[in-house]
């Protein structure tokens, strides 16, 4: 499974129930503890909550936004422009540099279709490796 310490993300901005009110802010994961499905976000102001993984928001991978955008183009009826912008989006978050990549990011918030389309949580995430491993896995014979 991927590591994801270091992963800029967004609190969700309607939470309901945040202890230090960082709803709609960035972070970049700390530390994630996979058996609570929770991750610590450390924040610009050095402050760290610990959120529920479907709490955080992120781009999806680059490696797995080809075979998305396959199928969600046609089901959001997406226009051309909006694929050009997911890509400008793309050149900002592979920059590797946090401010780039929460701009890509809220960019991306602010668009309906774009936003479901290449917006997830961190629990979409673990779950996506998982079901993947699972798909690898091929049934044998134990000893």
């Amino acid at each position: 499974m991927e590591n994801l310490v270091g992963t800029t993300v967004m609190i969700h901005p309607e939470l309901t129930s945040d202890p230090i009110h960082m709803q709609g802010r960035f972070g970049a994961i700390n530390h994630v503890l996979y058996e609570d499905w929770s991750s610590y976000v450390l924040f610009q102001n050095q402050m760290l909550g610990l959120y529920t993984n479907d709490a955080l928001l992120m781009l999806v991978p680059p490696e797995i936004l080809v075979e998305k955008l396959r199928k969600d183009i046609y089901e959001l009826d997406m226009d051309p422009s909006e694929v050009v912008d997911i890509l400008e989006m793309y050149q900002l978050h592979t920059s590797g540099k946090a401010s780039l990549q929460q701009e890509a990011l809220d960019w991306a918030m602010t668009h309906d279709k774009i936003s479901k389309a290449i917006v997830f949580s961190v629990q979409d995430w673990i779950d996506y490796q998982i079901e993947r491993l699972d798909r690898q896995q091929r049934p044998g014979m134990g000893i």
